[in-house]
């Protein structure tokens, strides 16, 4: 008895230790969406910078396919969202459906479930995330930043439903063409196609936050790794703190609709009445498009598509490399969470940003 009461205290010492860091916190808000669902919303603002700039419009960011909000805050005082606090803009950290914050879903009993597509972000959680931030704020329009899915819901919110309350859009590392394939892409595929026929949702958060918990690495080299950052540009400590903060379960339609996508080349509607990739051409605003040369999902070619799709013409093609005076050449989630995506990532989009506000 008393080793195991020695091997359960070993387990728990290790498990407090094993993490350092903790993501920036702000006030927490919950809005629901038309169809009942409650999304969050963490608020940051430094009153000081807001009264000396002034900027025009708030920010809302919003994180990509296996994260949460935690994305954009989880450097604490060298996250974006922090950064653009100081840089005084209100800023509004949104956490689409089925995130923990707001209240996660059930496997398979409850009110709640993993029964939501990407459709359902697009046509209310983007919405009911627009429509709380101009109220709280007096504000006739947003800025918009969005990483990965996050900038692919804007893309298909502005293009196919008329969205007018954006006033500035900042898409990093996202595609929405998928002409061509890579070997990160065909291994997603794989992974959707498996869990759409056996669960209502791909474990990927629970899988890392028990990787998290054992204070060792159980994640194989596989290339999975690799295909959501690039691992020698980012900290160990970042890289454990967001399998333990950051990470999702991704509900079985979400899944399914990206792999339709890969096999059609085209992103559509769940039921394929929409092309949201066709109407690409509505898109007239003000627009920034960041990708990473390392990026494995948002590379090169399917980024300068829809660079060349957009109607405005005000918009932007943004390489994070070395040839272009970064650090290093950038992967898919160390745009943000890189060693020095600071002064490499951080800042110039803010800057672009300014311009316009």
């Amino acid at each position: 008895m008393k080793k195991i009461y020695m091997m359960i205290f070993f387990i728990f010492l290790t498990t407090m230790s094993c993490i350092s860091i903790t993501p920036a916190k702000g006030d927490l808000h919950h809005p629901v969406t038309k169809d009942g669902w409650k999304i969050t919303l963490e608020h940051f603002f430094d009153k000081e910078a807001q009264q000396k700039f002034k900027r025009k419009y708030p920010v809302i960011l919003c994180h990509g396919l296996m994260a949460n909000r935690t994305y954009y805050t989880i450097n604490g005082e060298n996250s974006f969202a922090v950064q653009l606090a100081k840089a005084g803009y209100d800023v509004w950290v949104l956490d689409l459906r089925g995130r923990e914050a707001a209240g996660s879903p059930s496997w398979f009993f409850g009110e709640k479930k993993y029964n939501y597509s990407i459709d359902d972000y697009i046509k209310y959680d983007v919405d009911a995330a627009i429509q709380y931030v101009l109220e709280k704020t007096n504000a006739e329009k947003v800025n918009w930043v969005g990483h990965s899915m996050g900038g692919m819901i804007a893309y298909a919110r502005i293009g196919s439903f008329n969205e007018t309350r954006i006033a500035n859009l900042i898409t990093v590392g996202s595609p929405f063409s998928f002409e061509l394939s890579t070997s990160s892409l065909r291994l997603w595929h794989k992974v959707g196609s498996c869990n759409t026929a056996i669960l209502p949702a791909v474990p990927m958060g629970t899988i890392a936050r028990f990787n998290s918990y054992m204070c060792i690495d159980l994640t194989p080299r596989t290339g999975l790794l690799e295909i959501l950052l690039y691992p020698e540009n980012t900290d160990k400590d970042i890289i454990k703190a967001s399998q333990r903060y950051m990470i999702t379960n991704i509900a079985a339609p979400v899944a399914l609709q990206l792999k339709t996508a890969l096999e059609l080349g085209d992103f559509y509607s769940l039921d394929g009445k929409i092309n949201y990739t066709e109407n690409l051409k509505n898109i007239k605003i003000p627009t920034l498009m960041v990708l990473g040369r390392r990026d494995h999902l948002g590379f090169g070619y399917t980024i300068r598509l829809v660079y060349e799709n957009i109607s405005s013409n005000d918009k932007q093609l943004l390489i994070i490399e070395r040839a272009q005076g970064a650090s290093e050449d950038y992967g898919h989630g160390d745009l943000f969470l890189g060693k020095n995506a600071l002064n490499d990532v951080m800042k110039p989009l803010i800057e672009w940003l300014n311009k316009r506000n």
